[in-house]
């Protein structure tokens, strides 16, 4: 359904309220990371979002320093991805996520995000 890769490192999901969405840096750098990975959905994927189950697959490539939790990656990128290629993320009945180490600049996370039908199978298009 589709595949894409989002440049530079991946920023976990982070706790706000809406006050902390203006004024927490983390929770900013997160509000632009979820726009930027829509942006990068839109440009893959031109079809309405579709309201059948859904798989992903993700890979996270990171440079050094504290990664966060694997889990919160996994939100970051699936959230951004309401109302572009699915209704909403609860959609999701399987999920496949990796988080590799890569060389400085590396940094990325690839996305494939594909329909399945009722018994949990991939359909292909």
């Amino acid at each position: 359904m589709i595949e894409f890769v989002i440049p530079g490192r991946p920023v976990p999901a982070v706790r706000m309220t809406q006050k902390s969405m203006y004024v927490n840096k983390y929770a900013k750098r997160y509000l632009a990371y979820k726009k930027q990975v829509g942006w990068i959905a839109k440009q893959h994927y031109k079809g309405k979002p579709t309201d059948k189950p859904i798989g992903v697959n993700i890979t996270l490539y990171i440079n050094g320093g504290n990664h966060g939790d694997i889990d919160n990656y996994a939100k970051s990128l699936t959230d951004s991805l309401n109302k572009i290629a699915y209704v909403d993320d609860k959609q999701i009945e399987i999920m496949n996520l990796k988080k590799m180490k890569c060389e400085k600049g590396e940094d990325r996370a690839e996305m494939s995000v594909y329909e399945l039908d009722s018994l949990g199978n991939t359909v292909n298009h």
